[in-house]
Parts: C-alpha cells; structure tokens; sequence
C-alpha cells in the first residue's frame, strides 16, 4: 500500500481524507456508465460520430433534478456500442479503483443495447473479463449486477436477466432494477425476479431513492431482495427498519448521490446512514455515478467521518461488516476478510491518533 501522504498535524479533514483513501474497501453500490469522465465521453462520442450534449460533461450538484441525472446517465449509456468501448470504460475504472485501494468491486450495467441488437453480449463480456483479470491479478477484483430499468417494464426485466443467467464468463453474479421507481412498482417485477431466484442470481433493487418506506418493503418481501438500493425511504420507519435488520438485507448509502439528485436534503436532517447503523441494518458504501456527481467511495467513506461522525475505527467495523453484505462465495469472503483484517491492524495507530484529533477538535 502507499503510504500516507504528508499532511499538516493540524489539517484535520486532509488526514481524514488520507484515511479514507486508504482504508480497504469494497464497493457495492457504483454504475459503471456513471464512471465515464467527460474525457472517456468525449473521446467515445468522436469514435462514433454521436453528438454529445454538453450538460452531461457537467458535474450535477445539489438541487439538480433526477431528471437531469437520468438524461447524463443515458449520454454515456448511448457511446458504448461495442466491446472495446466498454472495456475502455472498465479499465479506467478498475485502475482508479486500485488507486482508492478497492479490492472488490460490484458494478451495476445495462446492457440494454444488446437487446437492441447493437451488440453480442457474450462477446462483451468475454473480453471485459479479460480486462478484469488484468486487475484482479494486481488486487481489484469485479463483478456486475445486470441492471434493468424500470421505465420498461417486467418483459424487458426477464430479457436482461436471461442474458446475466446466459453469461459464459462468470462476471455476472446479481440482477436489480433502478432508474425511476415512481414509474413502476417493485411488484410488477415479480415475474422477472422469480426467473432470478430460480436462476441462481443474487438480487437487488433500487427502492427508498425517491420512493418511500412501502417502495422498500415491496422489493424486500416481493421480490426477496439481499440488498436496496439507497434506502433513505426507509428510515422513517422503524419497523420496516427492524425488518431489514432481522431479514439481514443491507442497504447501500450513497450519500452524495443523494444530496445531488435531492433523494436527501440536509435541511430535513442528517443523511440516515447513522439512523440504519444504530438500528442494526448492515449498510455499504457506494459512489453511485461518481463521474457525473463528482465524488469517489474515498470521498463517500471521508464524509461518513466528517459529516456524519463516525470515528474511524467505527468505520474499520463498518468495511468489514460491508464484506457480508457482497455477492461473494465463502471462501472469497473469507479471503478478503483476512486481507482486510491485515491492513486494518497497519491502520490501527494512526486511526487512534487521528479519533482523538477530532475528539479534541469537537470538544469546547
């Protein structure tokens, strides 16, 4: 690991952000269209001759509309047309992963392209596990959630479940849905997830983003999710909390991706990821779309200590507890738990300096 880097005794939120760089981490919760930088997308875009818009080169920020996520988001669906273009993508990804020291990644896709015949999965995948191997062999290791959108509905759900269940590398492990759930209820998905189950994919859903506590509960007892999606509905209901807790489904906080598409608004009250801790709700940390919202997990797991007050051996619990929460056989989990463990213990000391530097900082 690199070690640490030179910061003032004094500049608090650097040696925080040091920290949190790195800490190990896995990350559960990221969309790897949403990690296209406006340099990737500019030089896809040429590729292909597409025309770009340029509000989806912008970073959105607070009191940005979903809409206006939603409409980047697609840009950069839109430029990935064939394999190489998506092992492009997957290689700028993987390498700022290792730079945040991410040794196990889940990536949410959309492979809805190759429903529209732009492109043969099967070949994508082949050659993006190529990519992976890359940097699994230097400690960044990924898989993908296929990712379906609830604009279009169930049938178009099961299509692209089918193709995670056909994949012939491996890389597919999970399914889930995102995009806007106010347009279609978890329950009309039932159909698609059941396919899921009996599949042997792992499944999630994006429920609690826009949605409140009802949207959460469907997708845990309807769909019999292992994770949500955001969550930040559920908070408001202790009971549905206590739900999660005993059924063991985590949640993914993306705090950021929330503050800027408006899921979370600070005015109301604090982001609920201390609410799902102290009620016993494993939680994971995600960076969402980090090209288009401008943050990365480092920055995610600096703020949970700056902005939501966990002291950093809390967040040392949390990295492990976030271990359980991944799609990963026993033996991987076992693993990384072992590396995790090692590098933790190297933190240890400096953790302690740094809890009681904030300590001393908070105090009158």
């Amino acid at each position: 690991m690199e070690p640490a880097a030179d910061a003032p005794a004094g500049d608090l939120p650097a040696r925080v952000h040091d920290l949190a760089r790195r800490l190990p981490k896995v990350e559960l919760h990221v969309h790897l269209e949403g990690t296209i930088t406006p340099e990737r997308l500019r030089s896809l875009a040429a590729k292909h001759g597409h025309p770009l818009d340029p509000a989806a080169l912008e970073t959105i920020g607070p009191g940005t509309s979903f809409g206006s996520f939603l409409a980047a988001f697609l840009e950069r669906m839109r430029v990935l047309l064939d394999p190489d273009d998506w092992c492009a993508v997957l290689d700028d990804f993987l390498s700022a992963q290792c730079g945040q020291n991410v040794p196990y990644t889940e990536s949410y896709v959309t492979f809805y392209g190759a429903l529209l015949g732009g492109y043969v999965l099967a070949d994508v995948l082949r050659e993006m596990a190529a990519v992976e191997q890359h940097w699994h062999a230097r400690g960044c290791a990924l898989r993908l959630v296929m990712d379906a959108p609830r604009q279009f509905g169930n049938d178009v759900a099961l299509q692209m479940f089918r193709l995670a269940a056909a994949d012939p590398t491996g890389l597919l492990v999970g399914v889930g849905i995102g995009g806007d759930e106010l347009v279609e209820p978890a329950e009309n998905f039932a159909g698609a997830y059941a396919f899921a189950r009996d599949a042997g994919l792992h499944r999630t859903a994006h429920a609690g983003e826009h949605g409140g506590p009802a949207s959460v509960r469907a997708a845990v007892d309807v769909l019999g999710v292992e994770r949500i999606g955001h969550g930040v509905g559920a908070a408001r209901d202790a009971h549905l909390l206590r739900h999660l807790r005993d059924r063991g489904v985590a949640v993914d906080v993306c705090p950021g991706s929330n503050l800027a598409t408006g899921a979370w608004d600070p005015a109301a009250g604090p982001h609920p990821v201390r609410s799902f801790v102290e009620q016993g709700v494993r939680i994971d940390v995600g960076s969402d779309d980090p090209a288009i919202f401008g943050t990365n997990l480092s920055d995610e797991w600096a703020n949970l200590m700056l902005r939501d007050g966990f002291t950093p051996h809390e967040c040392f619990d949390l990295t492990l507890d976030a271990l359980d929460a991944a799609f990963l056989d026993d033996g991987g989990r076992a693993r990384l738990r072992a590396h995790f463990d090692a590098e933790l213990e190297d933190l240890r000391e400096e953790a302690a300096a740094l809890e009681e530097a904030l300590h001393a900082a908070a105090t009158p």
